[in-house]
């Protein structure tokens, strides 16, 4: 039994807390300050350093809110690491020293820049609202500065990018037909090594060439008064389908079948092939070149949808959600989900299909608010519907899957064991983003509305 102590108050009674513990903690083992300090000035001692180093993330006070849904928590830093990690850049910077070429710089590259997917799904968390993502991609602008003349030439020339990106994707697919996919995996891959992952890797899921004639299917379509206008994005455009995909046809063809199936007469914008929405170059912090893409693409739908009459439909989220956020004309731009919805399921008829399918929202769709929308499309169309948990971002972030596919690798580590036996079929709404998605889970990732169009009949 602990022997008897009197105690005496001090002036205000914290005298006697004290003494209460230094019964319990005789040793000062137990929040040594932190509970209780008799230093008047610790409130102003021994504080975290902060110091300013970007407009963008100086209101961050590191609280870890934003941690849960990056990417690359697990596989490098997460938006507080990364603020951190820049915060000690720009203190020694501003100390004098040179930190060009230093580790820290050079762990900072790749750590801090090199994985970010620069989703902003961050700044959803943040209670006040930093986006990591916009500064990573403000730093990226030095960093890929030397490649601005290449990114200008692409800008100007973007159906002969185009072209040549689809030549690529069936050059591929000759070659794995020719002499099988370990060879072609084996030549790829080794020169990628090589070339110390300069290059991009390659994946069995890597898409086949598209082929498909936007052209030939207007002529097919009848006239009607409900009209939309179809942008499909660069990646739809150019990519057709992985090998084993149980649907072969093209997205671009999937959309088209889909739209005249409901009695939309289809609007293909004039000069599709030279337009993008800029997000290739936006993440890769090249501004001007993706405003100036915005902007040609903002007028081009301004003259094919007359004015804002008609709907417009991308059918990739990413691309939805940037022209939402850059146009500046009342133009109503939704992505696959949020049109299917509101303008074709009011005139399809819907027989489910009796299986279990994954659905994955991407982290555009989640930025735009789509989750519940998605889940509710997809629950129309199937029996079961499975939204696997921990995983906000697929990491694939436009070209990374390719070129730092570590990312998308540790984005998704627990996709493959939450998918059900028996499943074999996943749908999202990114082209780019099920690549990565059918390569870690083992079944195939397709557009959601090619789920829609199988299930489908005109009324």
């Amino acid at each position: 039994m602990a022997p008897y102590v009197e105690l005496e108050w001090g002036k205000d009674g914290y005298a006697l807390m004290q003494q209460i513990k230094r019964l319990f903690d005789p040793e000062g083992l137990l929040n040594p300050g932190v509970i209780i300090n008799d230093n008047p000035h610790s409130h102003i001692e021994n504080l975290k350093p902060m110091p300013a180093a970007d407009d963008i993330i100086d209101r961050c006070i590191e609280c870890g809110f934003c941690e849960p849904v990056c990417p690359s928590r697990t596989l490098t830093l997460s938006p507080r690491q990364r603020i951190v990690l820049y915060r000690e850049l720009q203190r020694r910077r501003a100390a004098g020293e040179n930190v060009d070429a230093t580790e820290l710089e050079k762990t900072f590259e790749y750590q801090g820049l090199d994985t970010c997917a620069a989703t902003g799904l961050c700044a959803d968390r943040c209670p006040v609202g930093i986006n990591t993502g916009d500064l990573v991609k403000q730093l990226r602008t030095a960093k890929y500065q030397k490649f601005t003349p290449i990114a200008k030439w692409t800008a100007d020339h973007f159906a002969t990018t185009t072209t040549l990106t689809r030549a690529s994707l069936k050059a591929n697919q000759i070659a794995v037909k020719v002499v099988g996919e370990k060879s072609v995996s084996k030549l790829t891959n080794g020169f990628r090594k090589l070339a110390n992952n300069k290059t991009p890797i390659w994946l069995p899921e890597t898409p086949q060439s598209n082929s498909h004639k936007l052209e030939e299917s207007l002529e097919t379509l009848v006239k009607s008064d409900k009209k939309v206008v179809y942008v499909p994005s660069c990646a739809s455009r150019t990519m057709g389908q992985q090998s084993d995909a149980k649907d072969q046809r093209s997205l671009t063809e999937v959309t088209m079948s889909l739209i005249k199936k409901a009695g939309y007469e289809v609007i293909i914008p004039n000069g599709i092939h030279d337009q993008c929405c800029g997000m290739p170059y936006d993440s890769k912090g090249m501004t001007d070149i993706a405003t100036q893409k915005a902007a040609q693409l903002e007028l081009s739908l301004w003259e094919a949808s007359y004015e804002g009459e008609y709907p417009i439909l991308m059918d990739t989220s990413p691309c939805a959600k940037r022209s939402i956020e850059n146009f500046t004309k009342p133009l109503e731009i939704l992505e696959p989900t949020g049109f299917a919805g509101k303008y074709l399921m009011p005139h399809l008829d819907i027989t489910p299909t009796d299986e279990t399918v994954m659905l994955h929202v991407t982290c555009s769709s989640r930025k735009m608010g789509l989750e519940n929308t998605m889940l509710k499309l997809a629950e129309q169309c199937s029996s079961n519907v499975v939204v696997p948990e921990h995983i906000s971002c697929c990491g694939w972030a436009g070209d990374k899957g390719f070129t730092t596919p570590e990312l998308n690798a540790a984005a998704v580590e627990p996709l493959k064991d939450q998918v059900p036996e028996g499943c074999t079929r996943g749908f999202s709404n990114s082209r780019t983003c099920e690549i990565g998605l059918s390569h870690h889970s083992g079944i195939s990732y397709q557009s959601i509305l090619y789920l829609v169009d199988e299930v489908s009949n005109p009324l």
